[in-house]
């Protein structure tokens, strides 16, 4: 599998201007608040529609009863991730990293863990030794977009629907990158990623998976890039729901989830409870990002009110390369002070950067 010459997170600047309240949440979820925040997510999220319940080994529940936002089962402990967790996102290939000094170092591995056509940047064995010092090893799974060079955008097995055939769920050409967004609301498109795409990754051994692209929930139906309507909104929620109906134990982690969001369900079960993590990237750097700081605040204030040992908030910045020490510091200083769990990489994530000021 090639890996593309453009970093795989948010790929457009948003901005963030619609605020929040505690009012639009639901009454379990009242508490803590989280102030400010939100953005180009003017949808609303509806009531829960055709997303399966969890399975009966599921430990999600629905976050009910209180507003202190007690839930009546608690969530999986193997679904935590460290609150204080470092962490990193590595999409090139383990023949061009030390795979032991990764495992050691870091608490959070985001690679790619896609199979491709038999090639893939990790073998299980790898894997394996990603997750030797308990780290939590998560792949990458674009949930929003579809990218051109992935094998399922042409080829798939009987009884599911590629991504190019599937012209019905295409949004348009995401600008300045090969893929196209995807409407997530798309049954056929749900069905290629819960039944194929996300089992081909959770199948090399990996813990879960994280969730690029997911701000397309919060586009609404007249964005000029990806437009999302209501319908489509709550099918992404539906989408992160059938994920953990699958794989009821594995870390979901967000890349910049919009706060409406947080007022979601589906299938009857709180949206927080669904998932473990969110993330945001450039949150610090060429400039501190003041929405996307709220926003992902505004997560992290919600989540603690849930049954859960620790949810995992971080930011994503990007420096020039590995020399560029002082910059790097910069921006990890900046997200520790916001409460934010920092990574510090160059932009085509194809290499990690050792920096002198990474935890021992």
């Amino acid at each position: 599998m090639t890996a593309p010459t453009v970093p795989r997170g948010r790929r457009s600047a948003l901005t963030f201007s619609t605020a929040f309240s505690s009012a639009m949440l639901p009454l379990a979820l009242v508490c803590c608040g989280g102030g400010g925040g939100g953005g180009s997510d003017s949808n609303g999220v509806s009531a829960p529609s055709s997303a399966p319940s969890p399975s009966s080994g599921s430990t999600t529940g629905t976050a009910s009863g209180t507003a202190s936002g007690t839930a009546n089962v608690p969530i999986a402990a193997a679904r935590n991730l460290p609150a204080n967790a470092t962490w990193v996102v590595y999409y090139g290939t383990a023949s061009n990293v030390d795979v032991a000094r990764v495992a050691s170092t870091f608490d959070v591995i985001v690679i790619d863990a896609d199979p491709g056509s038999g090639s893939p940047q990790f073998t299980p064995a790898q894997i394996a030794t990603l997750r030797s010092h308990g780290a939590k090893v998560l792949s990458y799974l674009n949930f929003g977009a579809c990218e051109t060079w992935r094998t399922y955008w042409s080829s798939v097995p009987t009884g599911f629907k590629s991504c190019s055939a599937n012209s019905a769920a295409q949004l348009g050409k995401m600008s300045g990158y090969p893929e196209y967004w995807m409407n997530v609301g798309n049954s056929d498109y749900q069905h290629l990623l819960v039944g194929y795409v996300a089992p081909r990754m959770m199948a090399t051994g990996v813990d879960g998976l994280m969730l690029d692209n997911f701000e397309i929930v919060g586009h609404g139906a007249n964005a000029s890039d990806g437009p999302c309507d209501a319908t489509c909104a709550q099918g992404g929620l539906d989408l992160v729901g059938q994920l953990r109906a699958a794989y009821p134990n594995a870390p979901i982690v967000l890349n910049h989830a919009p706060v409406s969001a947080i007022a979601g369900t589906s299938a009857g079960v709180s949206f927080p409870m669904l998932v473990d993590g969110d993330f945001g990237e450039q949150v610090f750097s060429p400039t501190v990002d003041g929405g996307q700081v709220q926003q992902l605040q505004s997560w992290k204030s919600v989540e603690a009110t849930l049954p859960r040992q620790a949810f995992f908030v971080g930011s994503l910045d990007y420096v020039g390369d590995c020399t560029k020490t002082s910059a790097a510091q910069s921006d990890w200083t900046a997200s520790l002070a916001a409460g934010i769990r920092p990574a510090v990489a160059t932009a085509a994530l194809n290499e990690v950067c050792w920096w002198s000021f990474l935890p021992n």
